[in-house]
């Protein structure tokens, strides 16, 4: 399967005086893609042009990209409560959710509370508590409590485009790093905004509000779940993520080998290729429909 020209707008959807920017593609069922914190849209950009036979929406989340970023309402309940202003604006449910880190736990708490408007989900590195503790930044967690100064000061911080590319290069394994996935100026930029890090340290403080993921177990008729997770990731190490996922007991899992923290960049065909797999399969296609 290989990637093909798309017809793609750029479009907006406003809630509670907020603005969130997506990218739309593509035609047929519904699939929204939610990207990790501190990122945006553009980690989907070579996954959904190989999503034949659906129709994309990769956003922006509130307090990223083009988004709105008014430094608050960024609480995993506020992102999913939007998730389905969304969902329900444009009445795509049943709709496949595709997340990485952060966009995947949004994605598994929509889920968890709207099972029955969830045909499928496809969670890249899902982002918990147990799951980042481990991580590179890991220590980090304690300071939104232990020392909220530090906080602030760091929140007002841009680090520029060349601390972002070795931001994003620690995010990476080694496929990623043989693409030069750290050189796009798309994601290099995104850590040059100090509103962009103030978003990403207030996912941390609300980090505790995740550890529902942590515990909870699909019940009978849950939408199918896909989990993939780089090898070589450093932010959510793949030795938490086999806890996690054995948890979830998912229909599927894949362990990138050579991939971290953006396994649909650092190895975009074979990520898409499962992904489009997944989302075709009986258990995926016909869930709900």
């Amino acid at each position: 399967m290989g990637e093909r020209k798309l017809t793609r707008s750029q479009e907006r959807f406003e809630h509670g005086g907020r603005v969130l920017h997506y990218v739309r593609s593509g035609e047929g069922p519904p699939v929204i893609l939610l990207h990790n914190g501190g990122t945006s849209h553009a980690i989907w950009d070579e996954l959904t042009p190989r999503l034949e036979g659906h129709e994309c929406f990769a956003f922006d989340l509130l307090g990223f990209g083009d988004s709105s970023k008014p430094g608050s309402g960024y609480e995993l309940s506020a992102h999913v409560e939007r998730l389905g202003a969304f969902i329900d604006a444009k009445g795509l449910a049943p709709v496949h959710l595709v997340g990485n880190c952060m966009g995947s736990a949004i994605s598994l708490r929509f889920a968890m509370e709207r099972p029955r408007d969830v045909r499928s989900l496809v969670l890249f590195n899902t982002l918990t508590p147990a799951t980042f503790k481990r991580g590179l930044y890991g220590p980090f967690t304690p300071l939104p409590t232990k020392a909220p100064g530090v906080i602030r000061f760091m929140s007002g911080l841009a680090l520029g485009r060349s601390l972002g590319r070795f931001g994003v290069r620690t995010q990476l394994g080694r496929h990623g790093k043989d693409r030069g996935v750290d050189r796009r100026p798309e994601l290099r930029e995104a850590y040059a905004s100090a509103d962009q890090s103030r978003s990403l340290l207030e996912v941390l403080g609300d980090l505790p509000n995740y550890g529902v993921l942590d515990t909870f177990t699909p019940p009978p008729e849950f939408p199918p779940i896909f989990t993939l997770w780089g090898e070589e990731n450093r932010v959510l190490p793949s030795r938490e993520g086999r806890v996690f996922v054995e948890g979830l007991r998912p229909a599927r899992q894949e362990w990138l080998e050579g991939c971290g923290h953006l396994p649909m960049l650092e190895r975009p065909e074979v990520a898409a290729a499962m992904v489009h797999a997944f989302l075709t399969s009986p258990e995926a296609a016909d869930s709900r429909a």
